[in-house]
């Protein structure tokens, strides 16, 4: 069989030589406060944080993950709101999510209630979701629902501004007002990394320490610390985390043992750290019947090209390590085009089979005497093995009956 290979451009990067393979790293940030443009069309005082709540059940009834990480808080401008997200999906033997997509149906609400449209999930909250973990498996007829409650930037609490800090990772002013209130009234430590000051020894977490999440898995810490006139940082502290206490402890001593240019003592240095679990593999495809309605000739299988592009592994999985696969069936017309692509399977998320219909939509064949009917490409999203050396890769395999 011919299969087409293409990198995706992992973003993920080690920053320690200690660090152990397949290890999702991120590298040592200060705070960014300061650094969005604080526009009087993007203020953040005219921001809501949407603070999520789940509930999960398994064929009506309640349930509770054995492994679950906080979820990312959004945020919407006053006067919007974000609806209820609801994703179905099924456990397996292990305690593992797989058949993940995004439910048709709103769950009840009493009459008297306002209720919001439901609001179409994200790679995000898939992702999430394909990490945790649950007992007692096989499960069946599962839902996630997540209802978000709106609270303005202002009354948020510590730990709402630790989860948007850490969790949802954005880049913007809205967290540099998260910034600026966890790195304290009196912080002089904004602007560029470690306050401007160029780095004379930096020391990175070993991530090794302590116990890993579960595969496609996460766990953060936020620490914040001071600079003295020599340098040195001070009165190093872990602001908040998600309860890996080894990760804490160890991210401590790195900040602490970092040290850049002397000059005018610092306070309120902030970063966030985060450590990942395990490359996570996709579940195993199935073997398929062959279809009684196909005719995809043999050339089909030579004369199909994919088209390449690093937009096409799911960021969110890819970010987790997170590996899926889809089968996507479609015609191909003698002069060339692609026509009728559908999703047959994806798992363990339905973003998968949505990144698969996008690159066989943009596939296109050499014109020949023969057009391929409903032929089935079979595509794997793999991660690298060794992070440092590789490349996550979207591999196609050649259309034929079933998946190789």
């Amino acid at each position: 069989m011919r299969a087409i290979l293409f990198g995706l451009g992992l973003a993920l990067t080690t920053t320690s030589a200690l660090a152990s393979v397949g290890q999702a790293l991120e590298p040592l940030r200060v705070s960014p406060i300061g650094t969005g443009e604080r526009t009087g069309t993007n203020r953040p005082e005219q921001s809501l944080l949407q603070i999520p709540r789940y509930e999960v059940t398994c064929e009506g009834t309640t349930v509770r993950p054995t492994y679950a990480e906080d979820l990312s808080i959004e945020t919407t401008r006053f006067g919007s709101g974000k609806g209820d997200v609801v994703l179905n999906f099924n456990v397996d033997e292990t305690g593992r999510t797989r058949d993940i997509h995004p439910s048709s149906t709103r769950p009840h609400r009493a009459s008297d209630e306002i209720v919001i449209p439901s609001t179409p999930p994200t790679d995000q909250e898939q992702a999430a979701l394909a990490a945790w973990r649950f007992s007692d498996g096989p499960r069946r007829d599962c839902s996630l629902t997540i209802r978000y409650a709106a609270k303005p930037l202002a009354e948020a609490d510590r730990n709402d501004l630790l989860r948007y800090f850490a969790v949802t990772r954005t880049r913007g002013p809205v967290r540099d007002a998260v910034a600026d209130r966890l790195a304290g009234p009196e912080a002089n430590c904004g602007g560029e990394r470690r306050g401007g000051r160029p780095p004379l020894t930096v020391s990175f977490p070993d991530y090794r320490i302590g116990q890993r999440p579960p595969p496609g898995g996460r766990a953060w810490t936020v620490v914040r610390w001071g600079v003295n006139a020599d340098g040195r940082a001070v009165d190093v502290e872990t602001l908040g985390s998600s309860g890996d206490r080894a990760l804490d402890a160890e991210t401590r001593r790195a900040v602490s043992e970092t040290v850049v240019q002397s000059g005018t003592p610092l306070r309120g240095c902030v970063a966030n750290f985060y450590r990942a679990g395990e490359r996570l593999p996709a579940p195993d495809m199935p073997e398929r019947a062959d279809d009684p309605l196909q005719n995809c000739p043999d050339d089909v299988r030579t004369r199909f090209q994919t088209r390449r592009g690093s937009d096409l592994f799911p960021t969110a999985f890819r970010e987790r390590g997170i590996e899926g696969w889809a089968l996507v069936r479609f015609d191909l017309a003698t002069w060339g085009q692609v026509g009728n692509v559908e999703v047959i399977d994806a798992q363990p998320a339905a973003a998968f089979g949505d990144s698969g219909l996008r690159m066989v939509q943009l596939g296109r064949a050499e014109p020949s005497h023969s057009a391929g009917v409903r032929c089935v490409v079979p595509i794997r999203y793999k991660m690298p093995t060794n992070p440092i050396d590789g490349e996550a890769m979207a591999i196609a395999t050649s259309a034929g009956n079933a998946a190789d």
